[in-house]
């Protein structure tokens, strides 16, 4: 039981630190990809990690013969532990067993319902759009592009299979041809890069266990990202120079007419300050072989902590009961 009492505990420590640890990295314009890549391997390190902490409370026998199981199981261990009562064991694995039962249903259960609705929301959205919009002629590299007859000045895309990407006629008057291939590029990477799907998790998990931290934050920092990356795929497309102007004349436009859907990501509407900070910071878009380092370790990291940092806490247990063995 002891295994699993530490690994609860380093799941919730990491699950509290993480969010801000993860926020720094992207403060300092790490690639996006890299950073998105730690929060999705954090939230998996956290969900795995609490579960096995959670099974091995319910049934500590599972726990025999693992690595960390050695830490609490020698001579010194068994010098200093008491023999807990078996309804007391009992009662806290019922109650383990019912935490992660319970927690196991409701990400089921809310991952199931939105996924539903925000399926329904978007297939009607698109019949909506493509039936007031007019399909761009021209040949299409990526995700399709339509039209809507409008002065207003909107830019968004939808995701699914294959995806949609909106304008407005709008943008047509007031962007060159460079901001608007520099806005499409953007739009038609969020689909490429599957960033409705993130959000929408990152949205799922915060909404089934909104008590971790580490899911909370989640959907205000995937957005953000999400939008950092689709601008570096703009500037490999058009250049920086086109995106930031693109970016700053959109956000200085009035913005008229009916609103963006809430399932859509926007050209102009999430961490535009951040956005031009790092386009302006940024020197030279990452490599490939960059960015696979880094999500490689950045990921290895964040999915190994809580548990290297349940080992931590387990070694400092040893110790301290160690010495009061001794001491004693």
């Amino acid at each position: 039981m002891t295994v699993g009492v530490m690994l609860l505990l380093g799941t919730a420590l990491v699950a509290a630190v993480a969010p801000h640890t993860l926020r720094t990295l992207a403060r300092r314009a790490l690639d996006p990809v890299v950073v998105l890549a730690g929060w999705a391997l954090a939230a998996v390190g956290v969900l795995g990690t609490g579960a096995a902490g959670l099974l091995f409370v319910t049934v500590p026998a599972l726990a025999s013969r693992t690595p960390l199981d050695e830490l609490v199981h020698g001579p010194w261990w068994q010098a200093v532990s008491g023999a807990p009562s078996h309804v007391a064991y009992r009662v806290v694995g019922w109650a383990a067993l019912g935490a992660l039962l319970a927690g196991l249903l409701r990400l089921a259960w809310v991952t199931v319902r939105d996924g539903r609705a925000r399926r329904v929301r978007v297939r009607t959205k698109l019949d909506v759009v493509r039936l007031l919009g007019t399909p761009d002629p021209a040949p299409a590299d990526g995700a399709p592009l339509l039209w809507l007859s409008s002065p207003s000045t909107h830019a968004f895309s939808l995701g699914g299979r294959p995806g949609l990407v909106v304008l407005t006629d709008g943008l047509r008057h007031r962007l060159p041809e460079e901001g608007l291939a520099a806005v499409v590029a953007h739009e038609r990477a969020h689909v490429r890069g599957r960033h409705h799907l993130l959000v929408a998790v990152a949205q799922g998990l915060a909404r089934a266990l909104p008590f971790v931290p580490l899911f909370a934050a989640a959907p205000a920092a995937v957005r953000e990202q999400v939008e950092l990356a689709a601008d570096i795929d703009a500037v490999r497309a058009c250049g920086p120079e086109a995106v930031r102007a693109a970016l700053l004349t959109m956000t200085g436009l009035p913005v008229t007419g009916a609103g963006i859907p809430a399932d859509a990501l926007a050209m102009a509407r999430d961490a535009v300050d951040l956005r031009v900070r790092y386009l302006a910071a940024a020197a030279e878009p990452p490599t490939a072989a960059s960015r696979l380092t880094g999500c490689g370790v950045l990921g290895a990291a964040s999915a190994s902590v809580p548990v290297l940092t349940a080992s931590g806490l387990l070694i400092v247990l040893s110790a301290v009961t160690t010495a009061a063995a001794l001491l004693g």
